[in-house]
């Protein structure tokens, strides 16, 4: 079967023309059926076909125009299908693919971003991000868009902006690209994961250093989402996953804790909220975007 015959289908036997004359509501129960699930959406790289989320990787031609149509009828469905599956799944994304899953590259070949349609999403840090080679590097906020321009620019104005930007303040890779979660503007929930050996409560040498780089941009998030934000460490034990809540670590130390944390009385999480405060004090210091020089 084509994938116009399998659009069909879906679309109950009729065309799109004659689709889009339905109620909304039944056409909402259409989308609903092959564009929602209950569980996690899992995104990967170069996933565009959902062969990760089965349940799903039918529906994915109502998304694309090119498919369903490119007439009236045919760019109502894909927006209709498109708004249906961002803003009723949760989904799981790696935070070095994040800048990617920000585009929706399905509707008629122009990438639509789609943060505003989100309204659950889980980020997954990894504390060895074997997926990219240059995880520990600093990067400019803004790398990926001026990097892209550059290319189309002549090269002696090029090399221009490429002085220019070495200039610019520098952030840990990973805190600019949980940074992207800030424009996520009607989030109901954001959940961020860390996850890699070492202590469930984050007291190991890797654990520590990723806390440390993404700490401001966290903090700008619990302000952004306040009761929205979740983070937890979470670590694999015999098949199974075990949930640490490192949230209260950015809460504030009040001065009966920082007491205890001068007289070695402290507990862990006391400690972890004074060296939070350190750390994001001193990258608003140098930036006021929690940039790191």
């Amino acid at each position: 079967m084509d994938h116009q015959a399998r659009v069909r289908q879906m679309l109950r036997g009729l065309t799109a023309a004659e689709f889009v004359k339905l109620p909304i509501e039944e056409r909402n129960a259409v989308y609903e059926r092959y564009l929602v699930t209950e569980n996690m959406v899992w995104i990967e790289e170069g996933d565009d076909d959902d062969f990760f989320n089965p349940e799903l990787a039918k529906g994915v031609l109502l998304r694309q125009e090119y498919v369903v149509g490119d007439d009236e009828a045919g760019k109502q469905i894909a927006k209709e299908a498109r708004e249906m599956y961002y803003s009723q799944n949760t989904f799981t994304v790696r935070s070095h693919w994040l800048g990617e899953f920000i585009w929706d590259t399905l509707a008629d070949g122009k990438p639509l971003r789609i943060e505003d349609l989100v309204r659950k999403i889980m980020v997954r840090v990894d504390v060895v991000n074997a997926w990219a080679e240059d995880d520990e590097d600093l990067v400019t906020d803004g790398e990926d868009e001026l990097a892209s321009e550059l290319y189309s620019l002549p090269p002696v104005e090029r090399r221009r902006r490429e002085r220019e930007r070495k200039k610019l303040p520098r952030m840990p890779r990973t805190a600019h690209e949980l940074r992207r979660l800030l424009a996520f503007e009607q989030a109901e929930w954001v959940g961020i994961e860390i996850h890699g050996s070492g202590a469930l409560d984050g007291s190991d040498a890797g654990t520590q250093k990723k806390i440390k780089d993404i700490s401001s941009v966290v903090k700008q998030l619990i302000t952004k989402f306040p009761s929205q934000l979740t983070i937890l460490r979470i670590e694999k034990r015999q098949r199974q996953s075990i949930a640490h809540d490192l949230r209260p670590y950015w809460d504030t130390p009040s001065p009966e804790t920082r007491e205890r944390v001068r007289s070695s009385t402290a507990s862990f999480t006391e400690v972890m909220q004074t060296r939070i405060e350190e750390w994001t004090r001193e990258t608003a210091g140098e930036g006021e975007t929690g940039l790191v020089a």
